[in-house]
This record gives C-alpha cells, sequence and structure tokens, in this order.
C-alpha cells in the first residue's frame, strides 16, 4: 500500500477525468458564497432561475389603524361619526381595509305596542396596492338617532376608505307606515360588499331584539328595568338600535341609537 502524507497542497485547477468538470474555485464556505448580491433585513432567499438572490419579504403584516369613536365597552352609548387621513408606513406596499358604515336608529313609543329597530351599516372589505400613494382619506359614519312617537329614525352615516370603498349607513325603524324595521346599508367597490342586517318591526310586546347587525355587532333587548341595563338596546359598531319591552318608555330613552361606524386598515409589506 502507498502512502502520500502532505503538509500544504496548493491547488490552482483540478481536472476530474470522470466527466471532465473543472473547479476553478473552492466550495463556498458560508451562504453568502451562493448568493448574488447582499441580504438586508426582511429580506428571504430565492430562486430567480438562474442565482440564489436576496428578495424583499412581501405579505408580511407591518400594524394596523382602528378608526371608530366606539370604545369597547358593552355599554359605550358613542355615536359620533370622525373623518382623517391614514398615512402609509415605512414598509408598506399593501394595506386591508374593513369599512363598516353606521347603524340607523330605533322608533320606540310610549306604549308596548309597537317598536322598530335599526338597520346595520353595510361592510366592504378590500386588498389595495398603495406603493403609488402615500396617504388616502378616511371617513367612518355617525350612529342614527331614535325617535319617539312619531317618525323614521335617523338613518347611520356613510363610511369609506378614499375612492377605494364605501359602506352606507342602515335606515331608522319606523313604526307607523310602512311599518317596518330598517332596511340594513348597502356596501360598493370592495372586494368582498357586505350588505348590513335588516332590522324588525314588533307588534306587540312580546317581540324583542329588533336590531339590525353589522359585520361587527348587534344591539341586545332589555324586558325590565333593572340598574340601567337597557343600555343594552344601544347599536355599536354599526349595529342598529333595538328595544326590549320597556323600550316604549321612560326608562329605554336616550338608549335606541345606531352605533358608529368604523374603519380599520392592515398594514402589510
Amino acid at each position: 500500500m502507498s502512502q502520500l502524507n502532505v503538509g500544504t497542497l496548493n491547488v490552482g485547477t483540478t481536472q476530474f477525468t470522470g466527466d471532465s468538470t473543472t473547479l476553478n474555485t473552492a466550495p463556498a464556505s458560508d451562504l453568502s458564497g451562493f448568493l448574488t448580491g447582499t441580504p438586508s433585513a426582511n429580506h428571504s432567499i430565492m430562486w430567480n432561475g438562474s442565482a440564489w438572490v436576496p428578495t424583499a419579504m412581501g405579505g408580511r403584516l407591518l400594524g394596523m389603524n382602528v378608526y371608530t369613536s366606539q370604545n369597547g365597552t358593552w355599554n359605550s352609548k358613542t355615536t359620533a361619526g370622525g373623518s382623517g387621513t391614514w398615512t402609509k408606513p415605512s414598509g408598506c406596499s399593501n394595506v386591508l381595509v374593513y369599512v363598516t358604515g353606521g347603524g340607523g336608529g330605533a322608533r320606540i313609543n310610549d306604549n308596548n305596542y309597537r317598536g322598530a329597530g335599526g338597520g346595520g351599516g353595510a361592510t366592504a372589505i378590500k386588498w389595495i396596492d398603495v406603493s403609488g400613494v402615500s396617504t388616502v382619506s378616511y371617513t367612518y359614519g355617525n350612529g342614527g338617532a331614535y325617535v319617539r312617537n312619531g317618525g323614521r329614525a335617523a338613518s347611520g352615516g356613510t363610511s369609506s376608505f378614499g375612492s377605494y370603498c364605501t359602506a352606507t349607513g342602515g335606515q331608522g325603524g319606523q313604526s307607523d307606515n310602512p311599518h317596518q324595521g330598517g332596511p340594513g346599508g348597502n356596501a360598493s367597490g370592495g372586494d368582498i360588499n357586505l350588505p348590513g342586517g335588516g332590522g324588525e318591526m314588533s307588534h306587540s310586546s312580546n317581540n324583542e331584539g329588533v336590531a339590525g347587525s353589522s359585520f361587527w355587532h348587534k344591539a341586545g333587548s332589555s324586558h325590565h328595568y333593572y340598574n340601567n341595563q337597557e343600555e343594552i338596546t344601544h347599536g355599536q359598531w354599526g349595529s342598529g338600535g333595538g328595544h326590549g319591552y320597556y323600550s316604549q318608555n321612560s326608562h329605554a330613552y336616550n338608549n335606541s341609537n345606531g352605533g358608529a361606524g368604523v374603519v380599520i386598515v392592515y398594514n402589510y409589506s
């Protein structure tokens, strides 16, 4: 048996006779040796058909913005609408937006015979390429006011995200002619357009829970007055105002309004 002991061997070109392959450089010792280009933060490594190259990661959630006057408590009575400007955060290329109109108010009466719930605000959902814009104006609609003993309750306000998508508010309830709960709002411009839920009409004291739903919320009912629990009939996050058995008397006044709308923006790379 022959033995060759080598301390240092310097080879410029190695010829592999089996397949005539020539290796002019030593194999890469780390990942950078395989790449064309230099990666930085939030890059992934992709094969482009001829080389491995660093590529910015798309579709990464950067954060979110919520625009509404609702505060997240069960007895919130906020109906205020509002508007402002969304400013694109650094690295953002796309957004997913949810736009919900305000809820309609309920019609209540000074008896336990009739009442009519407000309709829910519609919701538009849209994926938007914002690589070419820096700001977008938004509006979230107000909640509609209830009415007592006559007429139709007020409709909720319209919500929008620029000219991309719009969601109108639900209509108010009307216990006189045409004797109906408020119709829900309409959505347009979204990849998904969801109408608001319609309110219901009660023709006696036995029908409760008449509020129209939004994408996010439905107001409840309160059959008796206990420690102001009738506040549950107030709409939130675009839902219509409701009522219960005692919603047609003084305990429920100021508690059957529609809820304010909302605009939610998810920011993606």
